[in-house]
């Protein structure tokens, strides 16, 4: 079996080149609706504002040099503003401007803002460009109110280890530079203690006034928005970018926790007590808008009042997810007369009928809320942040005994996947495997393939069944081990996640992203030695095109940082790709590849893995990746002497070690 080892070209960039295609179009639709005498959806604005905005917008496209001219930038827009706060706010083109420049203005221009809105909330909570702007001075005034000092140190936040994944799926989410500068901006410049104190005011200003006004903004798309955002900011959660963006579990990652004062707390318990007590909150998981706004709730009680979250998620469980509809018993009836019809019938007529039976009673004994998209995305959530009594009751009033059927349903298979991301007890987890185990080649099948790798992940996070997990994996993929023609094939068949005969004829270099993921956990388990076998038998051209991949050049990461494989069998991996590392240092994800390997070896492999570099140096120094290995491994220094570049590499090895000494003796 072969692998074009053809290099695959990536679209990694197509996010990047689509958001700057929508920004482009936005403002060339813009200009042409302003040809039109159209000047953007809202309130009207003069043709000499309008055209100064959307020229404010063509230069924020073009980017800054740095934050100063940003913050002069802001300051000008917005004196241009004065007298016309909310007028301005209200008008599409503006409201963009606005919300990008707002956190970077000075102290007065800010304050003058949050005075014109102030007696305004009601209209401009619900106004679909407005609010856009109130939304970001919450999240401004949070920021400054606060400052660097009080953001908390990750051994404060607990949840830091539980979010951490392994592979490419761990990489930090990507941010936006203006957002990272913003941030940094409004946490580390000098406001005058007025201010900050004028800042702490306006998100407590706005938080009363929502929670007074709960019954009007829960279901309201853009006030819904606001109050997401100020609970967050109550709890001290700030997350970048967290405007208009879907709210869920993944909001865990890539966030902050700072320290707030108690009078924020006290508010932010007033939001999950008052509507626990109203008579649609057993509703509330099976609406868009409150389903994400309870999502919220427990994301910021997470983080203030975990007894709280307990009473409020089991609430949820007990009054929302268990909850019987009406006609679940005319349901249960009607099934029951089919059933007695059935009875008279011939054999086989029974026969179908009883699975027709046995498929809607399986339907009907799921719970309501593994009906609705909304309160699924909300049980995850709860799976996430729950804590260990808590999830024990999700798992086993939800997920026991119904594990196989959700983790096949289109729907509910991405709440499988989060119970097993976050189960945590030995005992839960190995009945969780044994409900599973049996159909990993179904979820393969048909396509679900992330409750596999979440399953993986679990064996490795939990320690337990991994022996079991490979030898189900083996049979899924119609590799036995005790087949040793099949058996070799193991590695292709995880990799491209398809059985031994279907891999036979696929001859492309396409890397699964869970299959990466799943060999990656496989590589740390605790006896992986069949699956470095495999690895360690397949010819280097192959694995070359392989480790040239996005997905395929972590597996290198786990084989070589594995605390379970042996220092033998990394020196046979380095080896083994030797004379393919030029092919390698040239692409971007071969690069990295070189890098790690470079690092695992000894000394004497360093310097085999450089001459081989040096011999090629055009070649290196023709790509961008190439040029970064040559410069950061002393290529030149080794071509002039290779008895200097050791000499180099030593005295950089023996600062290291000094420096180390130093801290620890500090």
């Amino acid at each position: 079996m072969e692998l074009d080892a053809n290099s695959v070209v990536g679209d990694h960039n197509k996010k990047r080149q689509r958001k700057k295609k929508k920004n482009s179009r936005f403002l060339r639709n813009a200009k042409g609706f302003a040809k039109q005498g159209i000047y953007g959806r809202g309130t009207h604005i003069e043709t000499d504002q309008y055209n100064y905005f959307i020229n404010i917008l063509d230069a924020m496209k073009n980017g800054f040099e740095d934050v100063e001219e940003k913050v002069t930038m802001a300051n000008n827009v917005f004196e241009q503003t004065k007298e016309q706060e909310l007028h301005l706010a209200y008008n599409q083109i503006v409201c963009k401007v606005l919300e990008s420049l707002i956190g970077f203005v000075d102290a007065e221009n800010l304050e003058r803002f949050f005075n014109a809105f102030a007696d305004n909330f009601r209209p401009i909570c619900s106004d679909r460009f407005a609010s856009h702007v109130l939304q970001k001075m919450v999240e401004v005034a949070f920021l400054r109110s606060l400052g660097n000092d009080k953001l908390k140190n990750p051994a404060e936040d607990e949840d830091s280890v539980n979010t951490k994944e392994n592979g490419p799926a761990s990489k930090r989410p990507k941010t936006e530079v203006t957002a990272i500068s913003e941030e940094l901006y409004n946490l580390q410049t000098d406001f005058s203690v007025e201010h900050r104190q004028h800042c702490n005011e306006f998100v407590l200003r706005v938080s009363k006034f929502l929670l007074n006004n709960l019954e009007d903004f829960v279901w309201d798309s853009c006030a819904n928005h606001i109050m997401r955002t100020s609970i967050l900011c109550l709890a001290g959660v700030h997350i970048a970018k967290v405007a208009f963006e879907k709210s869920g579990a993944d909001m865990m990652k890539n966030r902050k926790l700072y320290h707030v004062p108690d009078e924020w707390v006290e508010v932010l318990r007033e939001f999950p007590q008052r509507l626990e007590m109203w008579p649609q909150f057993s509703d509330f998981p099976y609406q868009e808008h409150s389903s994400a706004l309870l999502g919220v709730i427990c994301i910021a009680l997470r983080a203030t009042d975990k007894q709280l979250l307990k009473h409020f998620g089991k609430k949820i469980l007990m009054d929302a997810f268990l909850k019987v509809e009406q006609n679940d018993a005319e349901k249960e009836k009607k099934i029951e007369i089919l059933d007695n019809e059935d009875e008279e019938t011939n054999e086989e007529g029974a026969n179908e009928s009883e699975k027709v039976k046995e498929k809607e009673q399986t339907s009907i004994q799921l719970p309501k809320v593994f009906e609705y998209q909304s309160a699924v995305i909300l049980l995850e959530t709860l799976l996430a942040v729950a804590g260990p009594k808590l999830y024990t009751q999700l798992y086993a009033m939800l997920f026991t005994g119904r594990l196989s059927l959700l983790a096949k349903e289109q729907l509910t298979n991405f709440a499988v996947q989060k119970l097993l991301q976050n189960i945590k007890e030995k005992e839960d987890f190995e009945n969780v495997f044994g409900e599973l185990a049996n159909d990993i080649e179904e979820l393969l099948k048909i396509g679900h393939t992330g409750v596999v790798e979440a399953l993986a992940g679990a064996c490795l996070r939990v320690g337990a069944k991994q022996a079991q997990c490979i030898v189900s994996l083996q049979t899924a993929l119609h590799t036995p081990a005790t087949d040793k023609q099949k058996g070799k094939s193991f590695f292709f068949c995880l990799l491209k996640l398809k059985p031994f005969e279907v891999v036979q004829a696929d001859n492309s270099a396409f890397v699964h992203l869970h299959g990466s993921l799943i060999i990656q956990h496989i590589l740390r388990f605790n006896k992986p030695i069949f699956l470095v076998n495999c690895i360690l038998e397949i010819p280097a051209e192959q694995l070359v095109a392989i480790f040239n991949t996005p997905n395929g050049s972590h597996i290198v990461d786990a084989f070589l940082q594995s605390k379970y494989i042996g220092e033998k069998s990394r020196e046979k991996f380095i080896r083994h790709i030797e004379g393919f590392y030029v092919d390698l240092a040239t692409t971007k994800f071969g690069s990295r590849v070189v890098d790690s390997c470079f690092n695992a070896a000894q000394e004497s492999q360093k310097s085999r893995i450089v001459k081989e570099l040096a011999d090629k140096v055009n070649m290196l120094k023709g790509t961008p990746f190439g040029r970064l290995l040559y410069n950061k491994f002393r290529v030149e220094t080794y071509r002039l002497s290779a008895t200097q570049w050791k000499a180099s590499f030593n005295a950089n090895k023996e600062k290291k070690v000094d420096k180390l000494f130093k801290d620890i003796i500090n």
